[in-house]
């Protein structure tokens, strides 16, 4: 083997370590793409739910409050947050007033045992006394809305919101 031959042979050697090492960062590149996509939006876990509900409730000095709930769960960090729209219609200004905290599921009432009640829990200026508001579960598509002793309004007003 001449001395040029043995040059060439060893800068192929280089040559396919480099290529191998290449391929080798190619492939380790992240594969978790539950992480975020290639803009590095965020994706939702796999346990994330929202369900939404709307509908209009009575209002007593407008032509009724267009109301949207999103309740959210995250339930691998035992997370449940809410957000709550209110437009009041039929007002000079149509502002939409967005409500968040946290929500928590409530069991029985002093009519049945068995129910099913959303409690949101809306901080207000007092911290040590959060403010709620109660949504009995009528059935898989209707909640709606309770007093504090979760008794319904004894005003003939439509108070339930329908899935979404």
């Amino acid at each position: 083997m001449l001395c040029t031959d043995v040059l060439i042979f060893h800068d192929m050697k280089k040559i396919t370590y480099f290529i191998t090492l290449l391929a080798l960062l190619a492939c380790s590149g992240n594969t978790n793409n539950n992480k975020g996509d290639i803009n590095n939006q965020a994706i939702l876990p796999e346990k994330y739910t929202e369900t939404v509900y709307e509908g209009t409730l009575p209002c007593a000095d407008c032509q009724g409050i267009k109301t949207t709930l999103s309740l959210i769960q995250n339930t691998d960090k035992k997370i449940y947050t809410f957000r709550l729209l209110e437009q009041y219609l039929g007002q000079s200004e149509s502002k939409v007033f967005e409500t968040t905290g946290k929500w928590t599921i409530i069991k029985g009432t002093q009519q049945d045992p068995k129910a099913i009640v959303y409690q949101l829990s809306v901080q207000n200026d007092d911290p040590e006394d959060p403010d709620v508001i109660n949504y009995l579960v009528v059935d898989k598509t209707m909640i709606k809305q309770v007093d504090d002793e979760m008794n319904e309004f004894e005003s003939k007003g439509n108070y339930t919101l329908l899935k979404k």
